[in-house]
């Protein structure tokens, strides 16, 4: 009988696979990585710091270590021809359905960056943590909307952040790498591809459509492991690495940008010794200014310093705040348990940043409804910073459940139902009064009811002990010429001349009496508007700073207008004063504009207003009126 050939040995080599469609979702444009598109680098630098930080190890004592590091990698080690050929067919099918110039782009660089002689690519990696063990190598590589962390106050509660990396990949497409230990296999290395393209047809056989997502792996559908691993992408320690091919940061210095988006928003963890960065390029075709940085807690205040031109940013004031003064504790809330305070006064941004105990910066708004830990602006407060950072895990964690898939705010409008929603405002309204009770402590505010001693005004008053005594002084007294009834404004009403009258305080009034002969009536005024803001009150808090309060009036809320101009015996010696710029420190979410030295705004409702004005001379010489 004819002898039957054995069967060819199986593919071993790894390959990249999109799975058929069979009749499932057309994908065009993958969204998941929409709330990442603009500012990439930074939301990146996020992104992949925070899930760093999340999966440290237990116990660990020194700090988490990422590396960015910009490299080339030959392409026949990520499969690069093969993964070409699927972008030539997304490209066609894009020319072919007209499915728009940006959409056929898009993949037009694709191909450029994978038919390259070395594609550039972005090795992030980390050390200090535990690897992706168990099923975080699923939701990370094989799933979408998967969460799975070491610690219990993780970020993320959507699991799309890992797609931040797609907006600074010209060829779609990443390569994940990790090692951890295993208690019954010991060490553990893995190593698998991912492509986020269009549906298309298979290259081999375009009457088949194929989905948008595909993986370079064995043919048996198994990451690569161990020594089938390449060198350049197997990781010396424990921890896990993502290196993104065909690496375009889309600006002329990534390097800076990783730097000032680490400084702006993991201040926190860098100071408390939770975080390293090193940021390098070993690229020979790179322009960059600096070759290696290296962030940690002994570089922080030079690069702060180093990175930023001109005025310091906000976060430089948190970062002081977090370093030179010692945290207050509140009371225990529901849920929120206990918050650490740290307040600096006298320099800073006048707002309250929250942090999470991870030591990431979520929000520094000064509205409630993207942080509702900070408290209202009070009028008389000077510049202040403060960083606001739950106790326990477990307030942590209850806060970055309103946390949307960006993670830079909290919202109670994430929970999901309307119960959930009130109880956390409730809390959150108890917190912010401890917060603002901590700051009026340390601006030296007083209670209603305290007793303080203003020792900067002894100099005003006589002794009276010893009225012969040096520094009594009789004081100056200087008459105001009492201003006159202006047309138009409320008056008090009172006898006219050369006769009496009688009305409403919204007419002119009408009457009859005996004129004298060399008088004659004057004119009418017309009938009177009432002012649209009342309670004025105008209290200086700086050589040219000051705050504006009043109340609204009126039925229609208008715009209202202020206007600033010396009073008394100045007001015509002094030149106008022009305000320069204004912010409503208190009051409802009022937008306020200045523009020819007025401030203009419109209220929501009829609460109390207050402004904090700067202008354009020192003001505390002179009287000023309002207008």
């Amino acid at each position: 009988p004819p002898q039957i050939p054995p069967p060819p040995p199986p593919e071993t080599s790894p390959a990249w696979l999109f799975p058929l469609r069979n009749g499932g979702m057309d994908y065009v444009q993958d969204p998941s990585s929409a709330h990442f598109s603009d500012d990439p680098i930074p939301k990146l630098v996020r992104e992949v710091l925070q899930n760093s930080l999340d999966a440290r190890e237990p116990g660990l004592r020194q700090p988490v270590k990422v590396e960015f590091v910009q490299a080339t990698v030959d392409p026949d080690l990520v499969g690069a021809p093969q993964l070409a050929a699927h972008v030539r067919s997304c490209i066609e099918r894009a020319e072919d359905e007209e499915l728009g110039e940006k959409v056929a782009e898009m993949y037009k660089r694709a191909l450029t960056a994978l038919e390259a002689d070395s594609i550039s690519c972005l090795r992030v990696t980390d050390s200090g943590t535990t690897g992706l063990e168990g099923q975080k190598w699923n939701a990370l590589v094989r799933q979408e909307g998967s969460v799975q962390k070491t610690t219990a106050a993780h970020g993320g509660s959507y699991g799309i952040g890992k797609n931040a990396v797609l907006n600074v990949s010209d060829a779609k497409a990443v390569i994940y790498s990790t090692r951890f230990v295993c208690r019954r296999r010991g060490r553990v290395e893995r190593m698998q591809g991912k492509a986020t393209l269009m549906s298309h047809p298979n290259p081999s056989n375009p009457a088949e459509g194929l989905q948008h997502i595909g993986f370079y792996r064995l043919p048996n559908n198994q990451p690569l492991v161990t020594r089938e691993i390449p060198d350049f992408f197997r990781l010396p320690d424990v921890g896990t690495g993502v290196f993104v091919l065909g690496f375009s940061p889309r600006s002329s210095n990534w390097i800076r940008d990783v730097v000032a988006a680490v400084l702006r928003n993991f201040f926190c963890a860098v100071h408390q010794r939770k975080l390293v960065v090193e940021i390098s390029s070993s690229s020979s075709t790179s322009n960059e200014e600096t070759a290696k940085v290296v962030i940690s807690h002994d570089t922080i205040d030079h690069l702060f310093s180093e990175f930023f031109t001109g005025p310091a940013p906000d976060a430089y004031s948190y970062y002081l705040a977090i370093r030179d003064a010692d945290p207050e504790t509140t009371d225990k809330l529901p849920k929120l348990g206990a918050l650490d305070v740290h307040v600096t006064m006298d320099s800073g941004p006048r707002r309250t940043a929250y942090v999470t105990r991870n030591g990431m910066l979520i929000s520094a708004s000064r509205e409630q409804k993207t942080n509702p830990l900070a408290p209202r602006n009070k009028a008389l407060w000077p510049d202040y910073a403060a960083v606001v950072v739950p106790s326990t895990d477990r307030g942590d964690a209850w806060v970055r459940t309103m946390e949307p898939p960006s993670h830079d705010s909290v919202s109670p409008g994430e929970l999901p139902d309307e119960a959930s929603k009130r109880a956390a405002e409730r809390v959150f309204r108890k917190a912010r009064g401890f917060v603002r009770d901590i700051i009026d402590k340390r601006a030296n505010i007083d209670r209603f009811g305290d007793t303080s001693n203003l020792d900067e005004l002894a100099h005003l008053f006589p002794d009276e002990l010893d009225p012969s005594r040096e520094g009594n002084v009789q004081l100056e007294i200087r008459k105001v010429v009492q201003r006159r009834p202006v047309a138009g404004q409320d008056s008090e009403p009172g006898p006219g001349r050369g006769g009496s009258g009688s009305g409403t305080d919204r007419s002119s009034g009408s009457g009859t009496g005996d004129a004298n002969s060399d008088s004659a009536p004057g004119p009418n005024p017309g009938p009177s508007r009432r002012p649209n803001k009342a309670n004025i009150r105008f209290v200086p808090v700086g050589k040219t700073e000051a705050v504006v309060a009043f109340t609204p009036r009126g039925d229609a809320l208008e715009p209202i207008t202020i206007k600033l101009a010396p009073a008394g015996a100045e007001r015509e010696s002094v030149s106008p004063i022009a305000i320069v710029s204004a912010q409503v420190v208190d009051g409802p979410g009022t937008k306020v504009k200045v523009a020819d030295g007025v401030a203009t705004l419109v209220p929501e409702s009829q609460e109390r207003i207050q402004l904090r004005v700067a202008t354009d001379q020192p003001i505390g010489d002179f009287a000023v009126r309002v207008g």
